[in-house]
């Protein structure tokens, strides 16, 4: 009768195993086998005392099996035997554990136009099985995850965001886990935003203009004012420096700083004033921002609180960002329910804040609701309109209250007065 088998042997490659055969006496020899674990036919490893395999890291004697520095194709069943009947047979089950490996099965770099998909993929090796995961070197994934798991990752429509180092990851416990790095680079139309759509400044002040333009390929980027291109800012992406012209105006350059695309003037002149473009182009399309730079003011900010305390009157208090001091400004109002609207000009004083300014509008209605715009002027001209402000004056209730609680008092004090008198004469009598 056969022996029983014994239980799976696991052990970290390059380690050593030693199995036992069964001890039996006579002369029948002891035949060792392997039934290889990724399948194939039997290979006779000994008889008896005699080494048949020619692996050097394989020792027999007598009844016992070495292997030394295991590797992975060393997995698989022993079986060790006598030619008896019945037979007699003893089986061994070896797993070799090992770290994992890991390979990429798409080109190490992908180039894939916005809007598109694009899949990645590895496989990886290992006992165990490894886990697999992605990660996305420069941030999270697309799907807002920080990982995702199995061999493949599909990125759908892709955007710049896109772009950078994934590394598939596999691991199983053993040894370190292994790395295979795919990178995607996304080609895209232009894309500009103004850093200030409006750039507020004046005579002598030195600016800059800044656009923030990504693109792929590198978009090439140059400035207009007013529909007329300036001299010297077409940049080379190459160089990473403005191209060189035949005509240069001095207080205008442009630098490139990453993304940043500057258009510094110093210092600035009235004619500097105007609308700036910049324009970015490249394989894919074009696009453009627009700034304006000007010596207007800024819409006042009007900062008194809308329960104005007076019952006739309304003090306003309003801010305006100006390069040059505010000399002007007009309050348009009139009540919330439809009707005529008033306006009403001033003149800011001469050693005043120029910039915080304060108006107290008179002859107003007890207890009504108003709206108001404000414009402010400086050397250079109107802000546009405030935001619509909401105010009313004083409510009347607490004057009448006060008044109907006189009334009451003296009222009383009649009463009691009378009943005093009637008592007087009542004990006179």
């Amino acid at each position: 009768m056969g022996l029983p088998a014994l239980p799976w042997v696991k052990l970290d490659i390059n380690a050593s195993i030693i199995s036992l055969s069964p001890s039996l006496a006579g002369r029948n020899k002891l035949i060792i086998k392997k039934q290889p674990a990724s399948g194939g036919s039997e290979k006779l490893l000994a008889v008896g005392s005699e080494k048949v395999t020619p692996d050097p890291r394989i020792d027999i004697k007598g009844s016992r099996l070495t292997i030394s520095h295991t590797r992975p194709r060393d997995a698989g069943t022993f079986l060790c035997h006598f030619d008896l009947e019945p037979p007699v047979q003893l089986r061994h089950t070896l797993d070799v554990q090992y770290a994992p490996t890991v390979r990429a099965l798409v080109p190490p770099e992908q180039h894939v136009a916005k809007g598109n998909g694009v899949t990645l993929e590895c496989k990886a090796n290992g006992n165990p099985e490894p886990n697999i995961r992605w990660s996305h070197q420069e941030g999270p994934l697309p799907s807002g995850y920080h990982t995702s798991q199995g061999p493949r990752l599909t990125l759908e429509s892709v955007d710049r965001l896109a772009e950078g180092t994934y590394l598939c990851t596999a691991d199983n416990g053993i040894g370190e886990p292994a790395s295979a790095a795919m990178s995607i680079t996304v080609e895209y139309p232009p894309e500009v935003m103004a850093e200030k759509t409006i750039v507020r400044t004046g005579e002598e002040d030195e600016v800059e203009l800044v656009c923030i333009v990504h693109g792929r390929p590198a978009p090439e980027v140059v400035w207009t004012r007013d529909g007329h291109q300036l001299p010297d800012t077409i940049m080379d992406t190459k160089l990473h420096q403005p191209r060189t012209h035949t005509t240069h105006d001095a207080h205008m350059t442009q630098n490139h700083v990453a993304h940043r695309h500057i258009l510094s003037i110093k210092p600035v002149t009235e004619k500097d004033f105007g609308s700036y473009v910049c324009i970015a182009e490249n394989d894919h399309g074009k696009e453009s921002a627009v700034i304006q730079m000007t010596g207007l003011p800024k819409p006042p900010v009007i900062t008194s609180s809308p329960n104005g305390g007076e019952s006739t009157s309304y003090t306003f208090t309003l801010e305006s960002e100006s390069y040059y001091p505010i000399t002007e400004f007009i309050i348009k109002f009139r009540k919330t329910h439809p009707g005529a609207w008033h306006v009403v000009e001033s003149e800011v004083a001469r050693h005043g804040d120029r910039h915080s300014l304060a108006y107290r509008l008179e002859n107003l209605e007890v207890a009504t609701d108003y709206m108001a715009v404000l414009r402010v002027r400086n050397k250079y001209g109107w802000s546009a309109e405030s935001d619509r402000f909401s105010f009313f004056t004083k409510k009347a209730m607490a004057v009448l209250q006060s008044t109907s609680g006189a009334r009451s008092c003296e009222a009383t004090s009649t009463v009691l007065l009378l009943l005093l008198l009637l008592a007087l004469s009542l004990t006179a009598m």
